[in-house]
């Protein structure tokens, strides 16, 4: 069971660091010399044999550059297992960049590289216990009020618990701008499986919304389904973003 909670907590990295509650990122950067801060948490269904994970994350990020941000983000994680302790601590903290290589106004393309950094405690189920390194490309096209996003990566996880090290990401998003300060969002994406005795790949879809009361703030609601049992069934999450 602890080999199952450690598949859930190295899924996790794969999919996070978007504009929440996005897993799929986009091309905007914030601006030379200007700040972002994101939170947000996540509350996973209760599984027969993993138990329930309340995920936070903290990000900040500053523009170098009108092209560039770099960023850092803090995971904590609570794992709550019903045979065994409770299991609470900070996650492998990442660092990178996203460079905004191409656009055209309408269509532009990312590139996105990070590290992360074996500060989780790997036995509790909360990191990989090992630096890792990845990239993800990011595309996005906007028209009117729709926004496409695609997203395809590889990361580099190595881990002690005898999975796999290279594994593949993609995915896809569209966001629809209902009012001004409204956004409706549907995103869906799966990740190659760490576990190589499972052919199934995790899979998922989200549903939800940004709310911009004001152009520096930005609340956010969304709600997470697993397409197949390779990871948690549900999840619910919502988060804040400020820029200045």
């Amino acid at each position: 069971m602890k080999k199952q909670l450690m598949y859930l907590a190295l899924l996790c990295p794969l999919s996070a660091f978007a504009a929440h509650p996005l897993v799929t990122d986009d091309t905007d950067t914030q601006g030379d010399g200007k700040w972002q801060f994101e939170t947000n948490a996540e509350i996973t269904s209760k599984q027969q044999d993993i138990g329930r994970q309340t995920l936070w994350n903290s990000t900040l990020t500053r523009g170098v550059g009108e092209a560039l941000d770099v960023y850092v983000e803090m995971p904590y994680t609570h794992i709550q297992h019903r045979s065994d302790t409770d299991g609470n601590g900070i996650g492998d903290v990442e660092t990178g960049a996203k460079w905004r290589m191409y656009d055209d106004g309408a269509f532009s393309v990312g590139l996105k590289p990070y590290l992360s950094f074996p500060t989780g405690n790997d036995r509790r189920g909360l990191g990989t216990g090992r630096v890792n390194a990845g990239a993800t490309l990011l595309t996005q096209y906007v028209i009117n009020d729709w926004t496409f996003l695609a997203n395809a990566g590889a990361v580099y996880q190595a881990n002690r618990q005898g999975q796999r090290q290279s594994l593949w990401k993609a995915s896809a998003a569209v966001m629809y701008r209902v009012l001004p300060t409204t956004q409706l969002i549907l995103d869906v994406g799966t990740s190659q499986n760490p576990d190589f005795a499972q052919r199934t790949r995790p899979a998922f879809m989200i549903l939800g919304a940004i709310y911009s009361p004001k152009p520096w703030l930005d609340l956010d609601i969304g709600y997470r389904r697993g397409l197949n049992p390779q990871t948690y069934d549900y999840s619910w999450m919502g988060g804040m973003t400020a820029r200045w």
